[in-house]
């Protein structure tokens, strides 16, 4: 009998460890963001003391896509006291490489023109900065299910006057959230533009470590889904 029950729990195993490797094998192919992620983005002004939204569409849902391949969305012209000017467009994307791994939000305006002119006004307000926003309303990246925890290790955020082509950095910002897990949005306004500076492209790079689950934990976890599947069925 406990030779039977031996062989009975090796073959679990076999199966479990199976099951896991089917769920878990995109830990190998180098992507911890799920390929249906959706981020939502936004351009935000200052003006009379707060921060407002002054893409049309809000904040407007990004689906990710290659980083070889960015796929731009448009996310509504820009809307101040002087009316619509500039359509913006939004594109995503994760990035492994040999020197770190990256999320980069890249945002730029559809005919080159800038974002924000000078003299722009919201509300009878004059704008003062203007910034982007990640996941503004709380809607931010979906990592993998195996990824237990994400750190926000530092950000870069890169300029343009000509929608790219030529690109000059802020500093890099450390650690603005003090070690604590990212949730994948980002609404603190570290990358600062003004009106009338004639930017008309953003990147947002992010350094992230991801912490992911351990082996064995996976193994147990692909068990108990098809154990849920074969219960379901």
């Amino acid at each position: 009998m406990r030779v039977q029950r031996s062989i009975a729990c090796l073959l679990v195993v076999g199966v479990v460890g199976s099951v896991a490797n089917a769920q878990y094998g995109d830990r190998d192919n180098g992507s911890t963001i799920r390929d249906d992620a959706v981020v939502t983005a936004g351009i935000v002004a200052f003006a009379g003391g707060e921060w407002d939204v002054i893409n049309a569409d809000g904040y407007a849902e990004v689906p990710i896509s290659p980083f070889d391949n960015q796929m731009f969305i448009d996310i509504g012209n820009i809307q101040t006291d002087s009316g619509d000017s500039a359509m913006v467009q939004a594109a995503w994307s994760e990035v492994a490489l040999p020197n770190g791994r990256f999320v980069e939000f890249t945002y730029r305006t559809e005919n080159g023109e800038q974002f924000v002119p000078f003299g722009s006004g919201l509300d009878g307000d004059e704008i003062q900065a203007y910034s982007y926003e990640v996941g503004g309303d709380g809607n931010g990246i979906d990592f993998r299910h195996w990824v237990t925890a994400v750190k926000w290790e530092e950000l870069t955020i890169s300029y343009s006057f000509d929608g790219g082509q030529t690109v000059f950095s802020d500093p890099t910002i450390f650690d603005p959230i003090n070690g604590a897990d990212w949730d994948g949005t980002d609404n603190m306004h570290l990358g600062l533009a003004f009106p009338g500076d004639g930017v008309n492209w953003i990147r947002a790079s992010y350094t992230i470590d991801v912490v992911p689950a351990p082996a064995g934990l996976l193994v147990l976890m692909g068990g108990g889904m098809a154990a849920l599947r074969r219960r379901r069925g």
